[in-house]
């Protein structure tokens, strides 16, 4: 019969390990485990013995506790140990390793690991991600929990019990919360990029492959360009050109901007037509222009429609459209003739005609307009979009809110477009 008691991996690890008549037959170096229905459950015990690393079968095991690590070896013979593929040992392979907490939108550590009993076997519990699981692993370490617990402030327990955890390959190589799955489609584009910049790129992939295209595009813009550029080229073109698709055209364009031409250009072949086209054409202005900052989706309307007629258009619109703040009146020839807010809109009569509303007086940008301009056209107007124009008049694309902010007040970690 084995008796087992909760231990934590720091204080096991190195312990010496002696068979049934107290002889020492070497330090424990490491577990190896396999996954299990509820906990992984260990399979053997790695020894090191002298320079020479072997494995016990965790059926030897007689007692297993943070003061003595007993086996039989009556019916078993400690083999050599040679690691074999396939193998998950914990220290190795998960130990130290980061964990995706979606609920905190970032990644934490494993700083320790709890082992317990599970059906008769030595099982993995829990994670420890605190500061005691730190504390255990270094000198003076326990000196400093003690000095805590004097002054009445004890560091608190920070596990997560294996059960919330799950694995994004069988191997358990790359762990994250059982919660993740759900939840990460409902980070903050800006939280998952954090993520992503705190994770191996491959790791990275995994988690983008686990959302959807439009909110996969919008983490990549928000990563910087190294950290950009790891994650793309470990992901295949199709993937690649679907996110892209799925992007409003500026910032697509700004992914692009980054690349070689030639890559660029084989991305753009293997996107839908029309899509391409809009992102192709954003690529032909230069950087932090008014051209370099706009975006090709808005709405604009001829003058003689009616709001019921215009409403009906915007409701089948919509999913093609990243942001709606301004309805933007234009002649057949695309000549920027005034613009209608939406609140002019859902506080009039239907059978008033877009002509009748508009603002004539629409404050715009040339294509070719600068930082300062735009910026101080933005300000000073309280403007939260403003449409650019080309030199005859004719509405080429709207500046829209985050770039606007972009402009007033820099984010130093977001990407820097370079087109």
């Amino acid at each position: 019969m084995t008796y087992i008691t909760d231990v934590y991996l720091s204080e096991i690890l190195n312990k010496d390990v002696v068979d049934q008549y107290g002889r020492k037959i070497g330090m424990l170096w490491d577990l190896s485990i396999v996954p299990g229905a509820e906990h992984p459950s260990v399979t053997r015990l790695i020894l090191r013995k002298k320079r020479q690393l072997i494995e016990v079968p965790i059926e030897s095991l007689q007692l297993f506790n943070r003061f003595v690590i007993t086996i039989d070896l009556s019916a078993v013979k400690p083999e050599s140990y040679t690691f074999r593929e396939g193998d998950i040992l914990v220290k190795k392979h998960i130990l130290d390793k980061q964990i995706l907490d979606v609920n905190g939108a970032k990644v934490v550590r494993v700083n320790d690991l709890k082992l317990g009993e599970g059906d008769g076997l030595v099982c993995i519990v829990g994670i420890d991600v605190g500061l005691n699981g730190l504390l255990r692993r270094i000198d003076g370490g326990k000196l400093i929990q003690k000095t805590f617990k004097v002054l009445n402030k004890p560091i608190r327990e920070n596990i997560i019990g294996w059960n919330y955890l799950q694995t994004m390959d069988p191997q358990l190589r790359h762990l994250t919360l059982t919660v993740a799955k759900k939840q990460l489609g409902q980070l903050h584009p800006s939280d998952l990029a954090q993520i992503l910049t705190d994770i191996p790129p491959e790791e990275g992939t995994e988690i983008l492959s686990s959302v959807d295209e439009e909110l996969a595009g919008e983490a990549l813009h928000e990563v910087s360009t190294e950290v950009r550029e790891k994650l793309l080229k470990e992901m295949d073109k199709e993937t690649i050109s679907d996110i892209l698709e799925e992007m409003p055209p500026d910032e697509a364009a700004d992914i692009l901007g980054d690349m070689p031409e030639e890559k660029s250009e084989e991305l753009l072949s293997l996107m839908e037509k029309e899509e391409a086209m809009e992102v192709k054409d954003l690529l032909g202005y230069e950087d932090d222009t008014a051209g370099g900052l706009m975006t090709s989706e808005f709405l604009d309307f001829s003058p003689d429609m009616t709001i019921d007629e215009t409403m009906t258009d915007i409701r089948l619109l919509v999913p093609d459209v990243e942001f709606i703040y301004y309805i933007y009146v234009v002649d057949d020839d695309d000549h920027l003739l005034g613009v209608v807010t939406l609140k002019k809109l859902l506080t009039n009569p239907l059978d008033r005609t877009l002509g009748d509303l508009m603002n004539r007086n629409v404050k715009s940008v040339r294509v070719d307009a600068g930082r300062k301009e735009i910026a101080e056209m933005a300000s000073k107007y309280d403007l939260i979009a403003l449409p650019v124009v080309d030199d005859d008049g004719k509405i080429r694309g709207v500046i829209t809110v985050d770039d606007i902010i972009d402009l007033l007040l820099p984010n130093p970690t977001r990407r820097r477009k370079k087109r």
